[in-house]
C-alpha cells in the first residue's frame, strides 16, 4: 500500500512540476531600431508584468524574451512594443505612434540608417 501511495504521489508531483514549467515561454521577435535610446525603449516597452527577462540586440535586432503565459501574452507584448513606437515583424506600429520617438531613432529613414554606423554621437535627449 505504501508503494502505492509513494507511487501516486510521484506522479502527482512531476505533473504539478510539468504544469508550472509549461508557463514560461522564451521567445524572440525582430524588432526595428537603431541605438542605444531604441534599446531602452523597446525593453521598457516589452517589460510588463509577468515578463522575466528582456534584451534588445541593436545589431540583429532580436529581443529575447522570457514570460509567464499566465500572467502577459505574446500580443500584448508585441502591442506596448507598437505603442512605444518601434515595429516587430508582423506588426507595424502606427504613423502616430511612429512619431513620437527620437529624432535619431528613425529606423524607417533608410538615410539616417545607413548614416548610424557612425555611433550613438548622433543621438541626444533633445528631440529632432
Amino acid at each position: 500500500m505504501k508503494k502505492y501511495i509513494f507511487s501516486l504521489l510521484a506522479v502527482v508531483a512531476m505533473t504539478l512540476n510539468s504544469t508550472a514549467q509549461s508557463k514560461i515561454t522564451e521567445t524572440s521577435l525582430e524588432v526595428d531600431g537603431l541605438c542605444g535610446m531604441c534599446k531602452q525603449r523597446i525593453e521598457n516597452a516589452a517589460y510588463l508584468p509577468g515578463v522575466k527577462k528582456v534584451n534588445w540586440d541593436k545589431e540583429t535586432h532580436q529581443l529575447d524574451l522570457v514570460f509567464r503565459n499566465d500572467k502577459v501574452s505574446k500580443e500584448e507584448i508585441i502591442a506596448s512594443i507598437n505603442d512605444a513606437g518601434h515595429d516587430v515583424k508582423g506588426a507595424i506600429a502606427s504613423e502616430e505612434q511612429y512619431a513620437n520617438i527620437h529624432g535619431c531613432c528613425r529606423y524607417r529613414d533608410e538615410g539616417l540608417r545607413a548614416n548610424h554606423g557612425l555611433g550613438d554621437a548622433l543621438c541626444t535627449e533633445e528631440k529632432k
